[in-house]
Formats: C-alpha cells, sequence, structure tokens
C-alpha cells in the first residue's frame, strides 16, 4: 500500500512527458537563499532535475538537452512571462529503458512583494511587487532537427498558446 502511495505522489509532483522515444521526468526544484522580512524581498534559486529513459533500441549519443527556466515579471502592469535563463548540454542515454539523471545549473529569480512601511508616526506607503519570480519550465530533448522528448510545465503551456 505504502509503495503505491508514493509512487502516486511521486508522478504527481513531477511533470512527464514523451513524444517518440524519449521520457523526461522533470521534478523542479527551489532553494530559499534570502528573505529581509522587513522589505518582503525574497531570492531564491530554481533548478531542473531530469531524468531521460529511452525507450528504443538505440543508444543515443550525442543529442541535446535543452532547458528553459522562465519567470513572471510581478511589476504592475507588466504581467510577461519571459525566459529568465536557458541552457543546453550533450547527453547519452543507453538503450533499451535505460535512463540518465541530469540536473541543470541554478538560476536566482529576486522578487519583492507588495507591502506597507511606515514613513512616519501615523503614515504609511505601499511598496508594489517587483522583480522577477519562477513561474516554469521547458525541456527538450534533440538529435539533430528531432524532437525526441519534450516537457513543458502548465503554467508555461499557458503562455505558450
Amino acid at each position: 500500500m505504502n509503495a503505491s502511495l508514493s509512487i502516486l505522489c511521486s508522478l504527481l509532483l513531477a511533470s512527464v512527458a514523451s513524444a517518440g522515444s524519449v521520457s523526461i521526468v522533470v521534478k523542479p526544484e527551489k532553494e530559499n537563499k534570502s528573505i529581509d522580512r522587513k522589505k518582503e524581498e525574497y531570492t531564491t534559486a530554481n533548478w531542473l532535475s531530469l531524468r531521460i529513459t529511452n525507450s528504443s533500441n538505440t543508444k543515443l549519443e550525442g543529442v541535446t538537452l535543452k532547458w528553459s527556466l522562465y519567470a513572471s515579471n510581478l511589476r504592475r502592469g507588466a504581467d510577461t512571462v519571459s525566459v529568465e535563463k536557458s541552457g543546453e548540454m550533450k547527453i547519452t542515454v543507453d538503450a533499451s529503458g535505460r535512463y540518465t539523471d541530469v540536473t541543470t545549473p541554478k538560476v536566482s529569480f529576486v522578487y519583492t512583494r507588495m507591502h506597507t512601511e511606515r514613513s512616519g508616526r501615523r503614515s504609511t506607503k505601499t511598496v508594489e511587487e517587483s522583480g522577477k519570480k519562477y513561474h516554469g519550465f521547458h525541456v527538450q530533448v534533440i538529435n539533430g532537427d528531432t524532437v525526441l522528448g519534450e516537457a513543458v510545465s502548465e503554467s508555461v503551456k499557458k503562455q505558450l498558446k
């Protein structure tokens, strides 16, 4: 019972995508680097832990793993989502259900939440939210011009439509 429950929980926490002969399991990771509660300023590091599985009978050598981490611009009126950082790396995945685990570099996101600050005994001022906050990811495994596998977070999928 516990094994099936843990499998269900891990599937809910990770995004799984399969296109062609490669499946990608993505586990977004986060680390709070610093918090200034008085100024409501937060710095987080976000990265992806990936498991790429090759279900074909051919070893994949030198295929390209492309990844992107997206950020929401929190400035009032901006409401934009953009690529904060992206990268590529060459990977090799053995054939017949073998996998390789890959971790992307950590990317820092700095943002300030809306809050009020005292500017005297009785008066306060509102500080608008600002900065960039982690929004989602997009990962592809590519061999030449062929996409072998792809995974996109739901939040980014909505933006790409």
